[in-house]
């Protein structure tokens, strides 16, 4: 907690106790308005918003920053350096996200080494604890394995790999429980936890594989969702995370979710990634989304999209691909973006919930990072300086046309 947050707990009781010493019905309707000021006027407004039911959250998967910023990439805002973090924050964006893998084996130590990150909870805790400390909403992304997860990747962390399934969901549990215990006792509670990531085709394969000969598993699979989320809240005390389930982008979206329903997995959002390369024309968004909204009716959030600032030799793949329609340009990285959370925003209901960035914090000003496409597909520029898509973001966060 913050500490104007406890110096007005202090002013709050002595007020109460002014006004105990008046008569109780005439003090207390002057009392509440006043209270209730100070509760608001205590809290930061990011954390503000992004406590409330109808947020929309927006921000970014910045998982990589810890590495960047601890060997000289820099992060401006407006031209001065002010860090990841504040960045966003000055920006009005509410949330950041941040990967999360069970350990490293030694192959991954061979691979990543170079980077000096392996996105495990040592070197996530303190990325955690930064961003709760600014008052921003925080997304875990558990990943439920060693390495990267994705609809072609899903593999069982090493430790992991010959439990047979009922002790698979035993370990998992316990894994979760642990997580979010340490986070929780560390002050970087997650306010949302993704339970696997990008999970088309199940999670903790082979186990947790959902097509197996053309035919669905989803009891296995469910199953194993239940035993994450039964282990996350075990281990958040009295306050629970909000779960989601985050798929790829894929027109079978829809019966998956419903599937998950019908199987007892509750959870509370949708995060449906979407990239023009891989997704196609930002139309097909839009009828995905209205399609989902109208099957499942649940908040959806467009856990991951990119689009490139800049016309390069690294995104030339991307440029050959029919759909992109704006321009690489940072204006039409802008453009592209708001264009997304105008179809997101539209969902009936209020069931569009937010847009989350993925590989915001790419940074060619980096030298690990100069060569990897992905930093010229970031929210800063090859200076570090913020992107005007992030002014977009935050103002989307605000409910302000930008």
């Amino acid at each position: 907690m913050h500490w104007n947050f406890w110096n007005a707990i202090g002013m709050t009781l002595r007020f109460k106790s002014i006004t105990a010493q008046c008569h109780s019905g005439m003090a207390w309707r002057f009392a509440l308005p006043f209270l209730l000021f100070l509760v608001v006027a205590v809290v930061p407004a990011p954390l503000r918003a992004a406590q409330a039911g109808n947020a929309f959250l927006t921000g970014a998967d910045v998982s990589y920053s810890g590495y960047i910023a601890s060997h000289g990439g820099i992060y401006r805002y407006e031209h001065k350096a002010v860090g990841l973090i504040q960045a966003f924050k000055q920006s009005g964006c509410n949330c950041l996200r941040l990967r999360l893998w069970h350990r490293a084996t030694a192959m991954e130590r061979r691979k990543w080494g170079r980077l000096g990150t392996l996105n495990d909870l040592a070197y996530t805790l303190p990325l955690a604890r930064k961003i709760k400390k600014a008052g921003l909403y925080f997304i875990l992304d558990m990943h439920f394995s060693d390495t990267w997860a994705d609809p072609g990747h899903q593999t069982t962390p090493a430790a992991w790999r010959r439990l047979p399934l009922p002790q698979l969901r035993l370990r998992l549990k316990a894994y979760c429980r642990r997580v979010i215990a340490t986070l929780r006792n560390a002050h970087a509670m997650p306010n949302m936890v993704l339970t696997g990531n990008e999970i088309n085709n199940g999670m903790l394969w082979p186990q947790g594989k959902l097509w197996v000969d053309h035919h669905a598993r989803w009891g296995r699979l469910a199953s194993l969702l239940n035993a994450a989320i039964a282990g996350i809240y075990a281990g958040s005390g009295s306050h629970k995370p909000e779960i989601m389930i985050q798929v790829g982008d894929f027109s079978y979206a829809p019966e998956f979710y419903r599937q998950l329903i019908a199987h007892g997995v509750h959870f509370d959002f949708i995060g449906y990634d979407y990239y023009p390369y891989w997704g196609g024309a930002i139309k097909n968004l839009r009828l995905r989304l209205n399609k989902l909204a109208a099957v499942v009716h649940k908040p959806i959030i467009v856990a991951e999209t990119a689009y490139p600032w800049i016309d390069n030799a690294y995104n030339a793949d991307w440029k050959a691909k029919p759909g992109m329609q704006f321009p690489f340009t940072p204006s039409g990285q802008a453009a592209y973006i708001r264009s997304v959370v105008k179809i997101v925003k539209a969902l009936p209901d209020h069931l569009g919930r937010g847009v989350w960035w993925w590989g915001a914090e790419y940074n060619s000003d980096q030298s690990a990072f100069v060569h990897n496409p992905w930093s010229y597909r970031s929210l800063f520029d090859e200076h570090g300086n913020a992107l005007p898509a992030m002014r977009i973001l935050g103002a989307a966060a605000r409910n302000i046309e930008k």
